[in-house]
C-alpha cells in the first residue's frame, strides 16, 4: 500500500514530478476526488503547460498507457474544479427558501451569465461538504488523457490501461483519506460548469467494477 511523505505518494507505480505553478497553498482537508479529462491526445502537452507556468491543473495525471504521474502534492490546493453548480438544485433537494436564493442569484438583472454563475458558486462555497459539491479547497483532482469528440458530444473512451491505473490510484486515495468510493468520487462535468460528459466514463467504470 502506498504511503505519504510530505504530500507525495510513495509507490513504485506512481512517478512523482511536481509542478510549483499548479500548487496554491495548503489543502487542509480532503473530502473528495474529482475526475477530469485533459482534452489532449498525450500527456506531454499537459505537462509542458505546467512546466510553462500554467496555474490550473490537478494532482495526478494518467496517460494512455496507464502511467500515473503525481504533479502536485496532496497537501496542496490545485485549481481544478472551477465554478460550482448548486448541488441541491442539480439533485432536486433544495428547500423552498434555498430555491429562491438560487433563482435570485441566477436571474439577477444587469449581470452577465458568467458573473451570475460565479456568484452562485461563491454562495455554494459557504456551505459545508457534502451539502455542496467538492471544491478546490477540499478535493483532489485526477486528469486522464483523452480528447473531446464533438460529433459524439463525449470524450474518447479511456483505455483499459487508464482504467486499471485509475482504479489503482483511487483505491489508494480512498484508503488514505477515509473516503467513500460511491459517495466522494465525482465526474467534473457533473459538478461544475464544464462539458457535462467530462469524467462520466471514468466514474461509471469505477462504480461498475472497472468496466468501460
Amino acid at each position: 500500500m502506498a504511503t505519504l511523505d510530505k504530500g507525495k505518494l510513495v509507490d513504485p507505480a506512481i512517478e512523482v514530478k511536481l509542478y510549483a505553478s499548479i500548487e496554491h497553498g495548503s489543502l487542509d482537508a480532503v473530502h473528495a476526488i474529482v475526475l477530469h479529462r485533459t482534452d489532449s491526445s498525450t500527456a506531454t502537452s499537459t505537462l509542458e503547460a505546467y512546466a510553462g507556468g500554467k496555474q490550473t491543473g490537478a494532482h495526478f495525471l494518467i496517460d494512455k498507457a496507464g502511467k500515473i504521474c503525481q504533479t502536485a502534492r496532496v497537501d496542496q490546493v490545485c485549481w481544478h474544479v472551477g465554478v460550482l453548480q448548486a448541488r441541491c438544485q442539480v439533485e432536486h433537494g433544495c428547500d423552498p427558501q434555498e430555491l429562491k436564493t438560487i433563482a435570485s442569484l441566477m436571474h439577477a438583472k444587469g449581470v452577465g451569465f458568467g458573473t451570475r454563475a460565479k456568484n452562485l458558486s461563491r454562495h455554494e462555497l459557504g456551505k459545508p461538504y457534502p451539502s455542496r459539491y467538492p471544491s478546490n479547497q477540499d478535493s483532489l483532482g485526477i486528469e486522464v488523457v483523452g480528447t473531446f469528440q464533438p460529433a459524439q458530444k463525449a470524450f474518447e473512451a479511456p483505455t483499459p490501461e487508464q482504467l486499471k491505473s485509475l482504479k489503482y490510484l483511487v483505491d489508494i486515495l480512498v484508503g488514505l483519506f477515509g473516503l467513500n468510493l460511491l459517495g466522494d468520487v465525482y465526474a467534473h462535468g457533473a459538478i461544475a460548469r464544464k462539458e457535462v460528459t467530462e469524467g462520466a466514463q471514468l466514474l461509471q467504470a469505477l462504480t461498475a467494477g472497472g468496466k468501460p
